[in-house]
């Protein structure tokens, strides 16, 4: 009779180890998000123009549409929310913003960027934040050995 409490005891340090890891991952994002920064190109780099190409074509990168918001002053506008995952070395490819705009926020990993305005290349981190305005033309390379995540918000046509 004193053994009947041993396996369900057993049981529930199991679960509580496996919320422990899952706890774990969710504070990393939360601390990034906590410290969410605008990162830009340094003083004195910019240049109208200084780049018109990227890192190549895109790959190694996956989407999904995490939810997609319409606006309530415009019906035929909406608010998208995407979760991009770069894998190491993945690239998205050059595009611009002159339709859709927006930010990009680093949840994970590491990206570089190479911005039309930016004579040099930027390192974004957990936390950072890209803005992508209507004048904004850019490519993105994840040079770090783990996968990279992305949460990108931009005003879209329904």
């Amino acid at each position: 009779m004193r053994w009947t409490w041993f396996a369900p005891a057993a049981l529930l340090a199991a679960c509580v180890s496996i919320d422990v890891e899952d706890n774990t991952a969710h504070n990393n994002t939360a601390t990034a998000l906590e410290a969410a920064n605008v990162r830009e190109c340094l003083a004195g780099r910019t240049q109208a123009n200084a780049r018109s190409e990227g890192f190549g074509p895109s790959s190694g990168v996956e989407s999904a549409d995490v939810t997609l918001t319409p606006l309530a002053h415009d019906e035929t506008r909406a608010l998208r929310l995407r979760r991009l995952t770069v894998a190491p070395r993945g690239v998205i490819a050059w595009h611009d913003h002159t339709a859709v705009q927006g930010y990009a926020v680093i949840v994970s990993g590491e990206m570089v960027e190479l911005r039309n305005t930016c004579l040099d290349p930027i390192t974004y981190r957990a936390g950072d934040v890209a803005r992508e305005d209507v004048n904004t033309a850019h490519s993105w390379r994840n040079e770090g050995d783990t996968p990279a995540v992305i949460l990108v918000s931009h005003v879209v046509t329904r």
